[in-house]
């Protein structure tokens, strides 16, 4: 019988390198810190490097870890291409990568433009797409890897436009959801599991209008009738990162008071 491993060593992420796109600021410094506290070194990637910059000096001193900060927007395949040949030439190696860097725009869909539905689509899309394959590409020849994809309740339901009128973001975040499952299946054989978490209503610089705006009536969607807290992403994300997911792949976890079963 092979032994168990004990708690620790399944959560324990030492020796690895995680890419954290968007790690800087919003829902992406607590899935950072979930990463760091665990053992792994950090790349925060952003399109603010001086963001990034002062991020990776306070969880140096806090985590004592190694963070390297990293100029990225995802929009871009050659600042994604560059920012994988920096990350190689610094670790030599890609464990995990968190795929959270997001846009974002409101209009009525009726005359939603072009251009915002191209910037949403581009980074959130095309964007999780290229650094998914680009990690994938260097997994696979490792034979271990853990992608984490940042997926949205949109993912599942659609919007009131009264609450949230923002076509393409909706669209953007399923096609999230249905890239995770298609390459989860690819990869499996990869030994890479491809997973997303799907937050609810967090309070962060991209939702604080749309919660002070509509909070009575996204609060009446949400069983808990709270939004979430700073640290109540931290654990959804070191499980999906940690070696003990290794049986749970095309998973997209909601974490969201029980707003999709509602």
């Amino acid at each position: 019988m092979t032994e168990l491993r004990s708690i620790r060593q399944l959560f324990d992420l030492s020796g690895q390198v995680a890419i954290v796109t968007g790690g800087a600021a919003g829902i992406g410094v607590q899935m950072a810190y979930a990463l760091g506290e665990a053992g792994a070194d950090l790349v925060l990637a952003a399109r603010k490097i001086d963001r990034c910059t002062e991020a990776a000096r306070t969880m140096e001193k806090e985590l004592g870890i190694r963070v390297f900060p990293a100029r990225c927007d995802v929009s871009k395949a050659e600042e994604i291409d560059a920012l994988y040949q920096n990350v190689m030439q610094e670790f030599g190696r890609v464990d995990i990568l968190v795929n959270n860097s997001g846009a974002n725009w409101g209009a009525p869909s009726l005359d939603y433009p072009l251009d915002g539905w191209n910037k949403v689509i581009n980074t959130n899309v095309t964007g999780s797409w290229l650094m998914c394959q680009k990690a994938g590409q260097i997994m696979s020849r490792q034979m271990y890897g853990r992608i984490i994809n940042v997926a949205s309740l949109a993912s599942f339901v659609g919007a009131d436009p009264e609450v949230m009128d923002a076509v393409a973001y909706q669209t953007s975040k399923a096609a999230v959801a249905g890239l995770t499952r298609d390459l989860a299946v690819k990869w499996a054989r990869y030994n890479i599991t491809v997973n997303a978490i799907a937050p609810g209503w967090f309070p962060s610089k991209m939702s604080q209008a749309t919660l002070e705006k509509s909070k009575e009536k996204i609060l009446s969607f949400i069983p808990m009738k709270r939004f979430g807290a700073e640290d109540e992403l931290k654990a959804a994300t070191l499980f999906l990162a940690s070696p003990g997911a290794s049986y749970c792949t095309g998973v997209v976890l909601s974490v969201d008071g029980g707003w999709v079963v509602m």
